[in-house]
Formats: structure tokens, sequence, C-alpha cells
């Protein structure tokens, strides 16, 4: 319906985009620069930030500009497992044999690193939804992050999560991991203009070259939002909605009115 009534030529704000087409602002920049840099200093990188930031989607904008004829990516979305299920989906993503026993399924990581690294590969992996991690797996990749007597890091692990993944790694008990964190990034939400801007831009992905939001519409997305980009996505497309059902050519002040009481 909003796509007849207002010239789009497809759903704006899709889950599905590409990461060619990305709205490039400064948050997701100096992230993007972050991650080349942990890339090459290897090690253990944090990233947070509040839900609906765009984290996830950044992360695999990373994963594929990877070249894969050096570095092999494990990406691990399922957070909430206990520590041998956890060993298993490193131990599957590395290649390695499949084993039983907590102690073979460590060697078999910490060999298939060893071999990747023998091949000029590099292994980058992810923990997604961090925050979720149960307390004794961080004692578990600290171990693992030991090679050779602790003097070299053949890998690159990225924990991604909200905030509460820095207050779970602030207890003492989390000391020795929080020592081997050589690199922090807290994504924050977007100001009022990059705002109008993440819209504007998705506005122009399904065709949309003239306005579409009057300004008051458009500051009250970020009012509601408070530059949250998974948010502003749902409260325009929301808004959109009624305006269309409405009749109307522009997104007025009053349609994003009605859809943050619906969508928040």
């Amino acid at each position: 319906m909003i796509q007849a009534r207002f010239g789009l030529k497809g759903l704006p704000f899709a889950k599905s985009i590409a990461t060619r087409d990305l709205y490039q602002w400064p948050g997701l920049e100096e992230l993007t620069a972050r991650l080349e840099m942990a890339k090459s200093s290897r090690g253990v990188m944090l990233l947070t930030g509040d839900p609906g930031l765009g984290k996830t989607v950044a992360v695999r904008k990373f994963v594929e500009s990877l070249n894969s004829e050096h570095y092999v990516c494990c990406y691990l979305p399922l957070a909430t497992v206990t520590v041998l299920d956890a060993y298993g989906q490193l131990n599957r993503a590395l290649g390695g044999t499949e084993v039983r026993s907590k102690s073979r399924m460590f060697e078999e990581i910490q060999r298939g690193v060893a071999q990747m690294t023998d091949r000029g590969k590099q292994p980058v992996i992810i923990f997604d939804e961090a925050d979720l991690l149960k307390s004794a797996m961080f004692d578990e990749l600290r171990i693992l992050l030991n090679f050779e007597m602790d003097s070299r890091d053949p890998l690159l692990l990225i924990l991604v999560g909200q905030p509460q993944l820095l207050a779970k790694l602030a207890l003492r008990i989390h000391l020795p991991f929080r020592q081997r964190v050589a690199m922090r990034y807290r994504m924050p939400p977007m100001d009022e203009e990059q705002t109008c801007g993440y819209v504007n831009h998705h506005m122009m992905l399904v065709g949309r070259k003239q306005r579409l939001f009057t300004d008051e519409a458009m500051m009250q997305l970020f009012v509601q939002s408070g530059g949250v980009a998974r948010v502003v996505g749902n409260l325009a497309l929301t808004a959109m909605t009624e305006a269309a059902l409405a009749g109307k050519d522009l997104v007025e002040l009053e349609e994003v009115i009605v859809a943050s009481k619906e969508v928040m």
C-alpha cells in the first residue's frame, strides 16, 4: 500500500539491506575504523551498544570485507549455551574433529587455530549477544586465548552485546579477562541530523527522491526514537502507513505521534 501511494520501488528499512547500501554516519564510520585496527592488532575487542543501533549489521559489513584467502570468520550467535556447547560450536566452526570431552575440544580448537595461522589465515571469532554469555565462559575464553605460553595473539575475538556486557565484565572475578581486552567501542545512537539523513537515505534506496516527511514529522521521529535506527525504521513505516490510509501525500507530525503510540 505505501509503495503504491508514495511511488516506492520496495519497502524501506529492510533487514536484508546490502552492506554497500548502509547509511554512512560517524558512529558507523568510527566502528569500521576500529574493526580494521582490531583486525591488525588481534586480541579481544568489545563492541557494545543499546539494541537496534546496528551493531550486528556493522559486523556483517566487516565480515564481508574480509579477504577469504587470509581470514576465516566464525560467527557464533547462540550465546545462551553451556561451556561445552560453546566449545562444540567453536570447534565445528573451525573445522575440528568431532569429540565429546571438553579437554579434547580445547585441544581441537587450539590445533585448528594453529593450523590456520600456519597456512597464513587469521581466525576471526565473533560472539553475538555476548552479554548473555555465562560467567564461566569468560574464563574459558581467556584460557583459549593463551597460545605458546601467552606469547602471541593468533586470532581476533569480537564480543558483541548490549551494555550489560560491560557491567558483567566490570566484576572483579573477570579482571583477568578484562585485562586482555585490547579495544572497546560503545556504539552511540544517531543525533537529529543523522536521523534525518538516515530516513532520507532509505527513501532514496527505494526510489523516493522528493521529501516524504515534513520537518515536524522528522523531528518527532528523532524525539520518539532517540536516534535508534531500528526504532526509527519501525516508526517511519507505521507513520507512512497511517498517512497512506488517510490519503495524504506527505507524512506529517500527526502520523508520527499515532505511530509512536503503536510502536513504542
